[in-house]
């Protein structure tokens, strides 16, 4: 069986993207006392600022429209995020951090860049490798 870089490279960075949910949902719970799973985290972080849609944060997030509604709906739940109609389509949400949500967002951007000093090292490196990766393939 042919070895491939491409595979190798997909089951790394899933799976240190797991790794990072993980921690990250743990380090939120106890520090912060923040409740969130890896799904919710992973849910979030392909959210951008301003509005988005759940057809939007399910094609960046690689699941069904309903599953990313859910997320979206739990979520709004909890008071991170908050759900509009769409007036454009009306079958459609859209989805907005709210002011909790965003102070969350900062929360974890500041636990990730703590963790960023393990890497600095490697940093020129990685930051080429993660371009080469985002290059490689076209949209």
């Amino acid at each position: 069986m042919q070895d491939s870089l491409t595979l190798d490279l997909f089951h790394a960075a899933r799976g240190y993207q797991d790794r990072v949910t993980r921690h990250l949902s743990h380090a939120l719970r106890s520090r912060h006392g923040i409740t969130l799973s890896p799904a919710q985290l992973s849910f979030l972080s392909v959210l951008i600022c301003g509005e988005n849609t759940a057809s939007g944060v399910a094609r960046r997030a690689g699941v069904s429209r309903q599953a990313a509604q859910r997320q979206a709906t739990a979520l709004a739940q909890e008071g991170y995020l908050a759900l509009a109609q769409d007036p454009a389509r009306r079958n459609q949400s859209l989805i907005t951090f709210t002011a909790a949500g965003e102070r969350l967002m900062a929360l974890c951007r500041e636990i990730l860049a703590a963790w960023d000093a393990d890497l600095l090292p490697e940093a020129e490196t990685l930051r080429r490798a993660a371009a080469i990766m985002a290059s490689a393939l076209p949209e």
